[in-house]
């Protein structure tokens, strides 16, 4: 049985602190995502997503925003109108780099335009120098052969975890130009779990049932924080660039008010308040696959003009005028005793207007998953969020 998921992590003292200095572009990234993951998550159901790769897609159609729109584009995703392209490259560069070679992460761009479409020459040069994007000429009133395309581009992208990212009644005749992004993460942990010690346990659901669940167990040396509300865990993969970590509310039913409460600002304090403690750690095996059509949420933190007539894209091209008619993203998530494996792929549509050696202290510390919980992939080095969810019932 293979084991695969969408993102990272793991600890040591040779590791790379959580508490590293936290990039401009990162600080954005995660004040979007918290605010995103508000939106997105419904009270009694499971949430996975790629802040990440929803905001990548986003920056690039900003490229291509003028005036009021492009304001819009700022706000929502907490940029300066004075940052250009080469930031958002350096900064996923920086992500993507791993520092074992059995784990990777890889993000892609594609932009697909219909064929008698023009495009400015300064959006198209900016998509592909500032973010590696790649331009592929399609016919869109080719519905089937049009959408073959994008799905096989998506599945390449993430080792075939994702196959089917457009469907053909997301496309109509006043399709001119669809914006992707794709990311893969495969991480194996620094210290794996030992698949002898699973076994099924109770796992406390948000509906306040209770279904056996295989768990898996570890006990070591991990970064944790922890306050009178929630304990935290981070779980490093190989390399210790890149880490897993597990927001856990106290009381079994609590998830709700911490997630009113988590926003950028929280969870940088305890990325830097976390020390080394021994843990006794329990968690779930998960495997979660989802979608969301993203436009009401997007709307909702401030993007609305985009989605209506009076968008202004004249960026992209003069004519004819361009309006954005969905955002959406399918994800991906697997974690096993051995590795995480995780994928995302995001598409924006837009249509026409018409080493230090410790004595090994007695473990004190425990921290069981067994009733719901927030988790996030995030970048050590940038501190970054590349994936987050929310883990409340067994799917």
């Amino acid at each position: 049985m293979s084991h695969r998921i969408l993102i990272l992590t793991l600890i040591f003292l040779t590791s790379i602190p959580l508490s590293a200095q936290q990039s401009d572009s990162a600080g954005s990234l995660n004040s979007f995502s918290f605010e995103l993951y508000r939106q997105l998550k419904s009270d009694k159901e499971n949430l996975f997503f790629s802040p990440l790769s929803i905001d990548i897609a986003l920056i690039m159609a900003k490229e291509g925003a003028r005036n009021d729109t492009k304001k819009a584009f700022e706000k929502v995703l907490h940029i300066d109108s004075n940052m250009v392209g080469n930031d958002a490259l350096n900064f996923v560069q920086n992500l993507k780099s791993c520092k074992d070679s059995s784990n990777q992460l890889n993000i892609a761009n594609a932009i697909w335009i219909q064929r008698d479409f023009i495009l400015n020459a300064d959006f198209l040069k900016s998509v592909q120098t500032n973010y590696l994007a790649d331009a592929f000429p399609v016919d869109f009133l080719n519905k089937y052969n049009s959408i073959n395309k994008i799905n096989k581009w998506a599945a390449q992208k993430t080792n075939n975890l994702i196959q089917q990212v457009i469907s053909p009644d997301q496309i109509n005749d006043s399709t001119r130009l669809v914006i992707t992004n794709a990311i893969y993460f495969m991480g194996k942990w620094a210290k794996k779990f030992e698949s002898n010690l699973t076994r099924k346990d109770d796992f406390y659901g948000i509906n306040r049932d209770t279904v056996k669940t295989d768990f898996m167990h570890e006990t070591g040396r991990m970064d944790y924080f922890e306050n009178n509300d929630f304990q935290m865990i981070a779980k490093y993969y190989k390399g210790y660039d890149k880490s897993f970590c597990v927001i856990l509310p106290k009381k079994k039913y609590g998830i709700s008010a911490i997630e009113t409460r988590m926003d950028k600002s929280l969870f940088d304090s305890i990325l830097n308040h976390v020390v080394i403690k021994e843990v006794v750690l329990s968690i779930p095996k998960l495997r979660l696959e989802t979608g969301y059509s993203l436009k009401e949420s997007l709307s909702r933190l401030g993007l609305e003009k985009a989605f209506t007539d009076k968008a202004d894209f004249t960026g992209i091209s003069a004519q004819p005028l361009l309006k954005i008619s969905n955002v959406s993203q399918v994800a991906y998530i697997n974690v096993d005793e051995v590795k995480t494996e995780a994928a995302a792929v995001t598409k924006i549509t837009m249509s026409y207007i018409g080493s230090t050696i410790h004595p090994k202290p007695k473990p004190i510390i425990y921290f069981t998953a067994d009733h719901p919980f927030l988790f996030l992939i995030i970048d050590n080095q940038t501190k970054g969020i590349v994936f987050m969810g929310r883990y409340v019932k067994k799917q």
